[in-house]
């Protein structure tokens, strides 16, 4: 991997001040909350943005760079639905989309199967386990499966995007248990301190990507 130069270190600066703000001033279900909870995704949204349009990115650079991109994006959305829960649905439909642009992005291979097994299991415990209520069965076993899924891809081959996806696993684990199952100490603290550092080290495999792909 790439290491990051200090220009691309300083870009992290605002996603890092603006954790602190988040959990300093604690959130909300209102749009200063949203605002407050999406900020750290936008400032990491600008700087694969910014990885994507540089002048010397590779052609093979960019497309990951897009696809994280866009994965940003529709997590920055979710975000800010699930800041109402009667917004929930919309909130999973907008990760399910991050989860579909991150796999494409971290590719088929290596095809790692016995990871995929592990995954897919992990999914069909995680399910049973949180029980979600009859209606939304279908779509949280799909998004699980989509998780799953995402992180048997990010995991497969080296790079910050391995800890990263295993984390979104953790983060998303945590916060279907306090939606569905019962509470947490310090929920709040743990879902999105896990949650904010899984979208960097996903952002940091676009800021590190090597300009052709590792056979």
């Amino acid at each position: 991997m790439k290491a990051i130069g200090s220009d691309g270190r300083a870009r992290l600066v605002p996603f890092f001040k603006c954790v602190c703000v988040y959990f300093a001033a604690g959130g909300g279900a209102s749009v200063t909350g949203a605002a407050l909870k999406v900020a750290p995704v936008l400032c990491l949204l600008l700087c694969v943005l910014l990885r994507a349009c540089a002048p010397t990115t590779t052609r093979h650079q960019r497309r990951y760079a897009w696809l994280i991109s866009a994965g940003l994006a529709l997590s920055a959305a979710g975000d800010a639905l699930l800041v109402w829960p009667h917004r929930l649905e919309g909130g999973m439909a907008a990760f399910a989309g991050a989860h579909i642009c991150y796999m494409t992005a971290f590719g088929l291979r290596p095809t790692a199967p016995l990871s995929a097994l592990i995954m897919l299991l992990g999914a069909a415990l995680y399910v049973h386990v949180v029980a979600p209520p009859a209606h939304l069965a279908i779509p949280v076993t799909c998004y699980a499966l989509l998780l799953g899924g995402m992180a048997w891809r990010g995991s497969a081959k080296a790079g910050p995007q391995r800890l990263g996806s295993l984390l979104f696993v953790l983060s998303d684990a945590m916060l279907g248990y306090t939606l569905f199952s019962g509470t947490l100490p310090h929920q709040q603290l743990l879902v999105m301190s896990t949650y904010y550092v899984a979208q960097l080290c996903i952002s940091l495999s676009a800021l590190e990507l090597p300009r052709e792909p590792l056979h």
